[in-house]
């Protein structure tokens, strides 16, 4: 297993063309995460565990990068499975009234996690994403999605000062954050299926834009890279995160072959790095390790010319991947030597 190097990931984000490319897979299933280290884990998000074990998990992962998510879990309706694993089904905040209901984590419990972080991972090699918590996600998963859209439309004054009473503590946490040697924060857009955009620009605009640019603008004051995490097809929205100053694109789904990686390379790779793509509901799930093998080599070679890609899959490893395929994935990475073109 090769050491952890943070810088092939800041190289891809600086569109450095290097000899090795970075394998950087954020989030792994905990169930999967337990074969992974060949043992039992609680059943929570991989970065709940014990930083200890949580930095082990990253390295035989393979990847450069930590991860850390201090996830604010308000107003959700959760369901635990047979396993013991959570799933959210709805959020309970559907009214002004439910407003009252908000208690604000503890920012001195987000500061010790950050420290016990650094602290876990000091001298390893790996670099510290953070990923921050964001205001309309917040409000999105407390009223639940149909409720939140449909309020949109019939009580959008609702939406604004729910959004209004999370934006503070969203701002303090970042902030927060930002006082802390992370080397990049991870923001995030909630609002694409497959199809495209799931509201209107107008609404784009009012609702889900003004925090997104508040927070960006926060991190390259500081002189961090921003990566956006958007599931689904926002290949028409790539302008206007790149006006935002994003760096990195983040996961990059396929959509059944709406969302074509190579094309965006095409159009805007002197302009934003790219990560992710190896497609999750097909070739991860459903081929074989030659044919994982084959498509992480040509990814690699058509997406790493003038650097700017880093490796992963289109969304997060779950239980429908099998193990030998995200190995093999791994693997194919972390034994390519990208031929880098010589200099002078």
């Amino acid at each position: 297993m090769r050491i952890p190097k943070k810088s092939r990931y800041l190289d891809a984000v600086r569109r450095i063309e290097s000899e090795e490319v970075s394998f950087q897979e954020d989030e792994i299933e905990i169930s999967v995460a337990g074969r992974i280290l060949n043992r039992p884990l609680p059943m929570v998000r991989p970065y709940e565990l014990p930083a200890k074990d949580y930095v082990e998990l990253n390295r035989k992962c393979g990847n450069d990068m930590i991860c850390l998510n201090n996830v604010w879990e308000l107003g959700r309706k959760n369901v635990i499975d047979s396993e013991g694993r959570k799933h959210y089904v709805d959020g309970t905040m559907k009214t002004p009234a439910d407003l009252n209901q908000i208690t604000y984590p503890d920012l001195g419990c987000i500061r010790k996690s950050i420290e016990n972080m650094l602290e876990a991972i000091e001298g390893t090699g790996f670099g510290l994403k953070y990923i921050a918590n964001q205001t309309p996600f917040i409000v999105t998963t407390a009223v639940g999605y149909q409720d939140y859209y449909m309020c949109l439309i019939t009580n959008p004054g609702f939406i604004h000062e729910f959004q209004k009473r999370i934006n503070g503590f969203c701002l303090a946490e970042l902030e927060l954050a930002l006082t802390y040697p992370i080397d990049v924060v991870q923001v995030s857009a909630i609002f694409f299926d497959k199809n495209g955009p799931v509201m209107s620009r107008a609404m784009i605009e009012e609702f889900e834009y003004p925090s997104l640019r508040e927070r960006i603008k926060k991190i390259k004051d500081k002189g961090l890279p921003v990566s956006i995490h958007a599931d689904g097809n926002f290949s028409s929205f790539i302008p206007d995160f790149i006006e935002m100053g994003v760096d990195v694109l983040n996961p990059i789904e396929p959509c059944d072959g709406k969302q074509d990686i190579y094309k965006i390379k095409e159009a805007y790779g002197d302009k934003i790095s790219l990560h992710g793509n190896i497609d999750m509901s097909g070739v991860l799930a459903h081929g074989t390790p030659q044919q994982v093998e084959t498509d992480v080599i040509e990814h690699i070679e058509r997406l790493a010319v003038g650097g700017g890609y880093v490796c992963a899959s289109s969304h997060n490893i779950t239980e429908a991947v099998p193990l030998e395929n995200f190995y093999t994935m791994r693997d194919a990475v972390l034994n390519y030597r990208f031929k880098t073109a010589p200099t002078g």
